[in-house]
């Protein structure tokens, strides 16, 4: 389908593309037209997660896009999390069950009208007032109105005597000066306590004591204080007494206005409710003029028993006032959890006419108070599943206090910032508003809370672990330390070192003599064999052997000592010693030697002093060599008792040093991840301190109604609907509904169209339509007789044929008929019907025949036979066209042989009906036994489908009311206004 297309089917039905949207609105309007009025409120918190300054700011830390969406995550499933909403839920119930009465502030007085009749008594006694609960408030209520009931006994009974008192001292004539006093005639006469001082309230029925505490300005607890009322329950009827009359005896305080003061201004400098100080003032508007005098305050004389009424706000004292005004104060202990962060926010209280703090916690509410109503509401609400706060929690689908309701907000990022934005809307403003104040303070407690806590279970567990390591390390410095005091240990590797050093030392110290010793010992033995046996007598007396003796432990004596001579003084002087006379036995052995000389030879001629020389020599050498291996060889034994002590001292010494190492090692480790986790959490602390940047407003006006909104969409809604159902029922329709759609189907020229026609006056509009139609189905049938024939021949056969029934063969066929007469020609009609039909038919043979149709239908071979013995009246009787009708060739047999002398065939389809397998499979196997090519003729066909044959096609009747209503409207645009303008 075409553009034009589609715009002809929505013009055809451009009715319903209107009623029903139409309809659709109408309907929405109906049910949003008493739509509740909605308020809004937003608060914007500032986090601080990327942008913000913490110990951390100052090094370069990468932002990760992910952990930044993580973390704002958190915040925003904390804030949709069930603990805050519920705790959310449950302070604003306690903070609207604390009002005495309704403050526009906090929630409207309809609200809490309803809200006082909604609760049972039982959670209105959870509300903490003086620091009573309603049960503890009744027994002393209870109390009070007893005492109250025995002293209005006692002033009966003392008015009853003062009345009897009286009436005597009238009947005797004389008073009794004492009398007065001790009757208290006196105290009576004084006593402005009687009726007339008081005004009374007639209670309407449906009336509550809250309504009539807001119209008076009065407030509960008062007001059942002097009526004694145990309740608050009313009936119609009852008189309750509201206030005490203004005694004549009035003492006023003043002010002068001043030029330039308003009436806005005195109240707002003398912490005046303006509602209050334009009604004792009788003021109907704000406008002063200078030198007015306006009273301020209005009270009664303290000796008459009176209170008096100020039209004064409570304050607090950190907002300054002029100090010569008389004010009324309340400072109440700021410890309640959710009002210690509270920042000052001034808002004009509707209900009391001033501006005022607009905190969490009510001006006339005790904040400790406030947090045991909240804990009693806490502990109701946890103690089990089917308490009445739970359900209205959780089942309940209340318009402020439950879960489904706060659980509406709207919580998103402010695009890429570190703003959160939490938005809120119910039916109540003041609601509206102290929902998202408690919300946010709730939130920024939650909040600091757990991410404080996940710091501090890790900075405690590193503390133990530091703790550990710390006593882990000190044991081992201590083992260490013990280790060496027991070795004498100074310094192990220097020692080691130095150890080494010295053993190397006395090996070849100890090697050096050995080879002395040796070669000493060769030399002496040589020399004794060269020696005569006389010389050796000599050599071997007793004074050179004793000297031999002596000298010989004189220098293992020296060897031993020469070790520790660097350190011992005494071992020195004694190692001087005896090296002289070390030197004096060899000068003395020298001297015998050279005495034994002079006589001496050897055996071999050689001189004896020569030999005596080299064998002192020797001897000499000998014996010193000897006497210090003697002291080496224990020397040595020394050094390997040493290495053995030190060789696994070496071992447990390393063993030590590494576990103090690793002890080390450790400890700093854990105290560089305890210094980490504490920066952390000085860096969480920083980071959650967040902070309110943009607090809930109250929002004054209510949003804009969604009704208009809803009313477009329904219509839309409904217009797209009707198109989309039009749409599909064009797109599934398979009815050959136009001239192309069946050219398409049937594959067939098209002869022509006929009109479907509703009702005789639609045909009378109709008939040069019809007749057009007509006109133009018989040219096509020439056309086609002249281009299938080559001679002429009569008559012409004309075949009517349809694949179903009622397919308006008969009024088509009749209609061509006529026509064909009109034009002066011969026509014969030849209809068929049922053998048991045909004897009630009576016709005119020379316009119209209806043949029969037998079994043996199929092998009519022509003309003459079909009509038999009742053909033609008259056998010469010429016809030029003859129209032959055949039953449906679906459920009906059609002659083979006769339908090949056709000269043209019709196939005749209604518009309303669809071409089915059967009816394509029936049209194929006709059309192979035809000689010519079938048209096919669409009838019943809808008028705007004929614009494809015709030009001009009439509209129907609704096309045409439409166009008069389109012409009604646009007229008055016809017109134009002229101004001429005169010179």
């Amino acid at each position: 389908m075409d553009i034009g297309q589609f715009i002809k089917l929505f013009k055809r039905n451009l009715l319903i593309l209107i009623a029903i949207p139409l309809l659709l609105s109408a309907v929405v309007y109906f049910f949003t037209r008493n739509q509740t009025l909605v308020y809004e409120s937003e608060v914007l918190i500032y986090t601080g997660i990327t942008t913000g300054y913490s110990i951390e700011s100052e090094t370069q830390q990468t932002t990760n896009f992910f952990t930044t969406s993580a973390q704002f995550d958190n915040i925003i499933a904390m804030l949709n999390s069930r603990q805050t909403i519920v705790s959310t839920s449950l302070w604003l119930i306690a903070q609207d069950l604390s009002l005495e009465q309704y403050n526009s502030q906090y929630i409207s007085q309809d609200h809490f009208n309803k809200l006082q009749q909604f609760m049972p008594k039982r959670i209105k006694d959870l509300v903490v007032v003086n620091n009573k609960s309603g049960i503890e408030r009744e027994k002393e209520q209870q109390i009070q109105n007893l005492e109250k009931e025995i002293t209005s006994l006692e002033r009966e009974i003392s008015k009853k005597k003062n009345i009897a008192a009286q009436n005597k001292i009238r009947q005797e004539g004389f008073v009794d000066p004492g009398y007065e006093s001790s009757a208290g005639v006196g105290k009576e006469n004084a006593n402005t306590d009687d009726e007339s001082n008081f005004i009374y309230h007639e209670v309407q029925q449906g009336e509550s004591l809250s309504e009539i505490a807001s119209r008076y300005g009065v407030s509960r607890g008062p007001l059942m204080d002097m009526n004694g009322l145990t309740t608050e329950s009313l009936s119609g009827g009852q008189s309750i007494i509201i206030k005490r009359n203004t005694p004549s005896n009035i003492s006023s305080k003043y002010h002068t206005v001043k030029r330039g003061e308003t009436l806005y201004s005195i109240a707002k400098r003398y912490g005046i409710n303006i509602s209050k100080l334009r009604e004792i003032n009788n003021l109907n508007n704000r406008a002063l003029t200078p030198g007015q005098k306006i009273i301020i305050e209005q009270g009664y004389n303290t000796s008459s028993n009176s209170t008096y009424d100020y039209a004064v706000k409570q304050v607090t004292p950190d907002v300054v006032i002029s100090t010569n005004t008389p004010l009324v104060t309340s400072q109440y202990d700021n410890s309640n959890s959710l009002n210690n962060n509270d920042e000052i926010i001034t808002a004009f209280g509707e209900s009391k006419g001033v501006f005022q703090k607009d905190p969490i916690t009510h001006p006339g509410v005790n904040p400790e108070d406030f947090q045991k109503t909240y804990n009693n509401l806490l502990s109701f609400y946890s103690a089990n599943d089917t308490n009445f706060i739970y359900g209205l929690l959780h089942y309940g689908q209340h318009p402020h206090y439950s879960i489904a309701k706060v659980s509406q907000i709207q919580v998103y990022r402010e695009k890429n910032s570190d703003m959160v934005k939490i938005i809120y809307s119910t039916d109540d403003p003041g609601i509206c508003q102290q929902t998202l104040k408690i919300l946010s303070k709730v939130f920024m407690k939650n909040y600091k809370m757990l991410r404080e806590n996940e710091t501090n279970l890790v900075i405690k567990y590193f503390e133990e672990q530091v703790d550990l390591a710390d006593k882990k390390l000190q044991e081992a410095e201590d083992r260490l330390l013990k280790f060496n005091m027991k070795n004498n240990i100074i310094n192990y590797y220097e020692q080691s070192k130095y150890i080494a050093s010295q053993k190397e030392g006395l090996d070849l110290y100890y090697q050096n003599e050995q080879v002395r010793m040796a070669s000493s010992s060769s030399a002496l033995r040589e020399l004794e064999t060269n020696l005569t046996a006389r010389d050796s007598i000599y050599l071997k007396s007793d004074e050179i052997n004793q000297m031999r003796k002596e000298l010989a432990d004189i220098a293992e004596a020296i060897v031993l000592n020469e070790l520790s001579e660097s350190y011992d003084e005494r071992t020195k002087n004694k190692l001087n010693l005896l090296r002289l006379r070390q030197k004096e036995l060899k000068d003395n052995i020298k001297l015998y030697v050279y005495q034994l000389y002079l006589y001496s030879h050897s055996t071999q001629g050689m001189p004896i002093k020569t030999l005596l020389e080299s064998w002192l020599s020797n001897t000499l050498i000998y014996e010193e060599a000897k006497a210090a291996l003697v002291v080496l060889a224990r020397r040595k034994m020394d050094f390997v008792r040493t290495y053995q002590k030190f060789a696994p001292l070496g071992a447990m010494l390393k063993r030590i040093e590494r576990e103090i190492k690793v002890a080390e090692q450790s400890y700093l480790e854990l105290l560089r991840s305890l210094n980490s986790a504490k920066m952390k959490q000085q860096r969480l602390d920083m980071s959650t301190n967040i902070k309110i940047v943009d607090p809930a407003f109250f929002p004054i006006s209510p949003k804009a109604s969604k009704t208009k909104l809803l009313i477009a969409a329904a219509f839309m809604f409904g217009l797209i609907l009707v198109a989309f159902t039009i749409l599909v029922l064009e797109y599934f329709d398979s009815s050959v509904k136009s001239p192309k759609r069946v050219v398409y189907e049937t594959k067939l020229k098209l002869a022509g169209a006929y009109p479907r026609i509703g009702s005789k006056s639609q045909a009378n509009d109709l008939v040069k339509i019809t007749n057009r139609l007509i006109d133009i189905i018989i040219q096509n049938i020439k056309l086609g007789l002249n281009s299938n024939t080559g001679q002429e021949k009569k008559p012409k056969i004309v075949l009517i044929v349809s694949t179903q029934n009622q397919m308006g063969k008969t009024l088509i066929g009749h209609k061509l008929a006529n026509r064909f007469r009109d034009m002066g020609k011969k026509v014969l009609y030849a209809n068929y019907s049922k053998v048991e039909d045909t004897n009630s038919i009576e016709e005119d043979y020379n316009y119209s025949y209806t043949y029969e149709v037998k079994d043996d239908f199929i092998d009519i071979e022509s003309i003459p036979q079909l009509l038999g013995g009742k053909n033609i009246r008259k056998e010469n009787y010429d016809y030029d066209y003859l129209f032959v009708e055949l039953p449906s060739i679906v459920y009906n047999n059609y002659p083979l042989k006769l339908i090949g002398e056709a000269d043209s065939i019709l196939f005749v389809v209604s518009a309303a009906s669809s071409l089915q397998v059967a009816d394509k499979t029936a049209l194929e196997t006709f059309k192979d036994s035809v000689n010519v090519e079938p048209m096919v003729i669409l009838n019943e066909v809808e008028l705007y489908n004929l614009e494809d044959l015709l030009t001009s096609v009439p509209k129907t009747k609704r096309q045409a009311a439409i166009k008069k209503v389109k012409y009604i409207l646009t007229y008055p645009l016809k017109y134009r206004i002229k101004i001429n303008k005169e010179d």
